[in-house]
């Protein structure tokens, strides 16, 4: 069974909250800008991928294939946890990160991530260099401790599979980012969970500041 993560005491915290909020905007603000100026005239389907279907039964196909894709990306994260050490070590070191995020903060990072890479890779890579090697610089994008392949590449390239297919089912970007975005908010707020019980166990004085 899939254990909370314990990160140890030497593993410091890089970058406050805000600075990682500001870092985040930086970066997958500009990944969403490339991803769209690519769409736009690079392949011209910046309408049609983020067109909504008037018909109530297509919105709601779209919503739940993403929906479905997020809990199967969820559910392997829960086996990877379970198979691959170095996957609960790097969710350690995410959590020393992630942990005193509020959960406003937390949403707002989900959020990003999930537009600047669904943009940048699905919308503007993926119609260029096809499935699997968009697949595979996404998996290449999420290395680990422990050099370029890791158990989380190995997730991401899975991960980049799901969400370049569901991209090409359907000709819209909205399943691929509600997924994206689902797998993001559980797992940061899953780790800020566990960071408060961290702080909290360590008791005053033996742990970071306490998120708020």
């Amino acid at each position: 069974m899939s254990q909370d993560p314990q990160p140890t005491e030497d593993a410091p915290l890089t970058l406050s909250p805000a600075a990682l909020i500001r870092k985040s905007t930086v970066i997958y603000g500009a990944m969403m800008l490339v991803g769209l100026l690519l769409l736009r005239f690079g392949h011209k389907k910046l309408a049609p991928a983020f067109a909504l279907p008037m018909a109530p039964l297509e919105l709601g196909r779209l919503i739940a294939i993403g929906l479905i894709g997020a809990l199967l990306l969820l559910i392997l994260s829960y086996f990877f946890e379970d198979w691959f050490p170095s996957f609960r070590s790097l969710k350690a070191l995410i959590m020393r990160l992630l942990g005193p995020c509020s959960v406003a903060g937390a949403l707002y990072l989900a959020l990003i991530t999930a537009f600047g890479e669904e943009l940048f890779f699905r919308g503007g890579i993926q119609p260029f260099a096809g499935l699997f090697l968009t697949s595979v610089l996404f998996g290449l994008l999420h290395v680990g401790q422990d050099g370029p392949v890791s158990a989380w590449s190995i997730w991401a390239l899975i991960a980049g599979l799901l969400l370049g297919w569901m991209y090409d089912a359907t000709g819209s970007l909205w399943p691929s980012i509600i997924t994206h975005f689902g797998v993001n908010a559980v797992s940061l707020l899953s780790v800020r969970r566990a960071y408060r019980g961290w702080v909290e166990h360590a008791g005053p004085g033996g742990g970071p500041e306490r998120p708020t």
